[in-house]
């Protein structure tokens, strides 16, 4: 199965701290395998929905092999090898999803002073580029405002954002 996998810079898992192979030319990484215990250990990987929930400095295309299982906002398999960096997904495309964010937010925030007091933040870590923080305040201000249904669309419009922005598309493979 093709997924995608947010890693910290130099291919490095933000939680485990593994650095993971990378591919050399036209071969993909080395696989890495691991115990499936979702939340624990396994091989953790995203599908397009689950995108914004793992925002980090790189986004990696890997391949799961064995069974796959749903954990939450992730995915998670016995094996995984990294196939190739999502260039696109550089600074440029951070600040043009924390814009994207804000410009939600200010419309929800136009209309309730609850979600006003979001927006002061959510623009502030904006100019940083902070785009796993912008795009939780996001959705939490939505949800605040307008329910937990709102928030999840909020959630899904940030993972369309990501996927047409970044060219994710598994069809065909």
């Amino acid at each position: 199965m093709i997924a995608w996998k947010f890693l910290a810079p130099g291919a490095m898992g933000p939680f485990s701290r593994v650095t993971w192979p990378t591919p050399t030319g036209d071969a993909p990484g080395t696989w890495v395998e691991a115990q499936v215990h979702p939340c624990t250990s396994g091989i953790h990987a995203c599908e397009v929905s689950d995108l914004p929930y793992w925002l980090h400095a790189e986004l990696w295309e890997i391949e799961l092999d064995g069974p796959v299982s749903r954990a939450g906002h992730k995915i998670v398999a016995p094996r995984g090898r990294l196939l190739r960096r999502i260039e696109a997904w550089d600074r440029n495309s951070m600040i043009a999803f924390c814009q994207a964010c804000t410009v939600r937010i200010r419309e929800v925030a136009a209309r309730s002073e609850g979600a006003a007091e979001y927006l002061v933040d959510l623009e502030a870590d904006a100019h940083r580029s902070a785009a796993a923080t912008v795009g939780y305040i996001a959705a939490h201000a939505i949800g605040v405002v307008d329910g937990a249904e709102a928030a999840e669309c909020e959630r899904a419009a940030q993972a369309g954002f990501l996927s047409n922005r970044l060219g994710l598309d598994v069809a065909g493979r």
